[in-house]
């Protein structure tokens, strides 16, 4: 097999649970901006493509009693035995069931689902970073939903005998002060990027020296610890340009893994920050102050999308698409007369009119996100959205009316909201919703999180804040003094059982779809390490998927006598294997039978994953062109699996579950049998352009000087210290 270069020593990585909306607009933006700085010395990792997706399996955002939970680290019981089994140099995820059975309870979580969990991470964490062996510096994203898992993947890298430096940065870090604290403490994280990282990741990284594995000055932007002094350093840095920023690099990403309603995405902002200060939102802390693009490099770079990478769709990832309503008609007309036709989705506040939305959907805005959050004015008042209800209805009409998807956001459980204002919010969007197949409801119930202004000044609004107990900051001492100021829980208005009530009331409106919307279950997986998923490719062909005991997904691609074979070996007319003991399930891959039937099919693959561990390969994807095509080379996709059946040559990806197949005997599928470089044989464009499978391989870049619009940035290349 014609395979790519390997991942680069320095890397940066997304470990789940985070939910996939599109590909990672973060690490786009900062592998453009290192790029365009004259360093290409990293690769991208996204963890979350080796294993189902999952919304919040660690934590619950309502306890049982209808406790509202305080969103700094929901799970801090379990960070905290975490970081004292690395401290005590155990298995980091063997958490005794005082600490994890009184969580789990108290949170309607199952414990043995939430061990099993983090068991799977945990093997996937180890069996993918031992794939990589040479790593020297590794930069983690970081949300609330993986914060802890990113602990543990931290925690395998740092027990190697010549462990990479670590940075962790994200929201999560960013606003969660407490975060950055301590996995700094821990010695997991070796430095904290805080805010927008393009800038910040640059210097960082020329300020670290690989053979002392150290950083050797100081960063703005960025929060260091000084184990000595057990004290904090952070300064704070400027703000970006966005005029100055290259447009985002998807070459690292497996982007069919990301595609929406089909379409290949990518991911583009025309601002960042909000023109608005929500009493709920947190926004503000990560970007600062609203800050726009140029329209018209903001169309080129759109077209730039669509040539290197054939995006098809763009999600606009910006906190307030219409923070200014004239630059964002000037965008779209823009688009218009420059012939630019493409999809594009984004966030925006309830302010259109109709002639604008009409405006919008002609230039392929094709979906919106609107923060309604309530239809009572009162509401509106006290979460500062400077909004009505008359101003909300007017522009989720204008939108629906002009033929653009429209899904409102709904707050459940906000202080001072009432029952009575609450059910007239949902009696009114239920009424629209069956007048307008075009409207849906995004369920996000009220919670207090570090960075809001409501967190600071929670007496005005009726709350207290209730802090963790002594038996849970007593669970890891050494992290005492940042635990103990960490707050559990939010008591006082509109919380308990109203805000149970608020919340039962606005998961009846999440729709078309709600009974089994994944936003009313936070711990639904597509794929389960105890049952088998069967999908027919083709007549006598299917594809046969499930996860390892590792955490990672594997699979094969059946024939007709091998598919008969599993029936009978599986025993039931569904064809799915489930374990038979219901008290201590066993994972199908541990099934004797299975394991040694499963082991002799994958055999036959000329391309397969291993039950013990995944295959770790770059993705490097870019839109071939004919003018291209000789200086590229083709290679499988990391997630795709290859087999020959007859005359066929069949390809299928194990994260997305689709395959294609092609003649054996054409000169690409004979190359790619042969481990040549089917490049050769004539017919490349083909295969790389009718699918996702076979990717076409960049030629490695030299690491020379290149520029971008900032001034002081002109000319500038990466010195690495020695």
């Amino acid at each position: 097999m014609v395979l790519q270069a390997g991942i680069k020593p320095n890397l940066l990585a997304i470990v789940p649970p985070y939910a996939i909306y599109g590909p990672p607009a973060g690490a786009a933006a900062l592998l453009a901006y290192l790029k365009a700085s004259g360093c290409h010395d990293f690769s991208f990792l996204d963890l979350r493509l080796f294993c189902p997706d999952v919304a919040t399996p660690t934590y619950r955002l309502l306890g049982v009693f209808g406790e509202s939970f305080v969103l700094d680290i929901p799970d801090l019981p379990l960070v905290l035995a975490l970081l004292e089994n690395v401290r005590a140099n155990r298995d980091v995820v063997d958490i005794d069931d005082t600490i994890l059975e009184p969580y789990c309870l108290g949170r309607g979580i199952n414990s043995l689902y939430l061990r099993s969990y983090l068991q799977r991470m945990d093997g996937l964490c180890r069996t993918v970073f031992d794939e990589l062996p040479d790593l020297a510096f590794v930069g983690f994203s970081v949300w609330t939903s993986n914060y802890l898992t990113t602990l543990l993947a931290a925690a395998h890298l740092k027990r190697r005998g010549h462990p990479p430096c670590i940075v962790a940065g994200g929201p999560q870090v960013s606003q969660s002060t407490a975060s950055a604290q301590l996995g700094l403490r821990a010695g997991l994280f070796d430095a904290v990027v805080v805010g927008e990282g393009e800038e910040t990741l640059l210097d960082l990284y020329g300020h670290y020296s690989s053979s002392q594995r150290k950083f050797i000055a100081a960063t703005d932007g960025v929060v260091t610890h000084n184990p000595a002094t057990r004290s904090f350093q952070y300064n704070e840095r400027r703000l970006l340009r966005l005029a100055d920023l290259p447009v985002p690099d998807f070459d690292e990403m497996h982007l069919p893994a990301y595609r929406i309603a089909g379409k290949r995405v990518v991911t583009y902002q025309l601002s960042r920050g909000c023109t608005d200060k929500c009493s709920f939102c947190s926004e503000w802390v990560f970007w600062r102050r609203f800050r726009l693009n140029k329209m018209d490099k903001a169309v080129a770079d759109v077209a730039e999308l669509q040539r290197r990478w054939g995006a098809e769709r763009i999600w606009f990832t910006d906190s307030l698409l219409n923070g200014q309503m004239n630059r964002l008609r000037d965008f779209t007309t823009a688009l218009l007369d420059s012939g630019v036709e493409i999809w594009w989705s984004g966030y925006m506040r309830a302010q259109m009119d109709q002639p604008t939305a009409e405006l919008l959907h002609k230039a392929g805005c094709m979906r919106v996100f609107i923060g309604v959050e309530s239809l009572a004015d009162e509401t509106l008042k006290l979460m500062n959205k400077r909004m009505t209800e008359t101003q909300n209805l007017a522009a989720v009409q204008a939108f629906l009316d002009a033929g653009i998807e429209v899904k409102v956001g709904l707050i459940p459980g906000f202080p001072g909201d009432t029952r009575e204002r609450f059910i007239r919010t949902a009696t009114h969007l239920r009424r629209m919703q069956a007048a307008s197949s075009l409207l849906s409801v995004s369920h996000e119930p009220f919670v207090v999180l570090p960075g809001q202004p409501i967190y600071d000044d929670l007496s005005s609004y009726g709350l207290r804040r209730v802090l963790w107990p002594d038996e849970i900051v007593d669970i890891c001492p050494d992290m005492a003094d940042i635990s103990r100021q960490i707050g559990c829980r939010i008591e006082g208005d509109n919380q308990g059982i109203d805000r149970l009530g608020e919340h039962i009331i606005s998961l009846s409106l999440v729709g078309p779809a709600h009974p089994t919307d994944r936003e009313s279950d936070e711990t639904h997986e597509a794929l389960s390490m105890y049952r088998v998923a069967l999908v027919p490719l083709a007549a006598g062909v299917w594809l046969v998927r499930t996860l390892s005991p590792r955490g990672h997904i594997v699979g094969a691609i059946l024939s007709a006598d091998e598919h008969a074979e599993y029936l009978t070996r599986g025993g039931k007319a569904d064809a799915r294997w489930v374990s038979s003991s219901v008290d201590a399930p066993v994972p199908v891959c541990e099934m004797p039978e299975f394991a040694s039937w499963f082991s002799a099919v994958l055999a036959r693959h000329q391309a397969s994953f291993s039950m013990l561990a995944p295959r770790v390969t770059p993705a490097r994807y870019r839109r071939l062109a004919a003018d291209t095509a000789r200086t590229l080379r083709l290679a499988l996709g990391p997630f795709t699996i290859l087999r020959r059946l007859a005359a066929s040559l069949w390809l299928a990806d194990l994260f997305t579950g689709e395959a294609q197949h092609r003649p054996a005997s054409d000169a690409v599928a004979a190359a790619l049998l042969r481990g040549e470089d089917p490049l050769a044989q004539g017919d490349a464009i083909t295969l790389a352009e009718s699918g996702y499978l076979v990717y076409a391989s960049l030629p490695e870049v030299e690491p020379v000087a290149a520029t971008i619009d900032a001034p002081e940035q002109k000319a500038r290349a990466v010195a690495i210290p020695a």
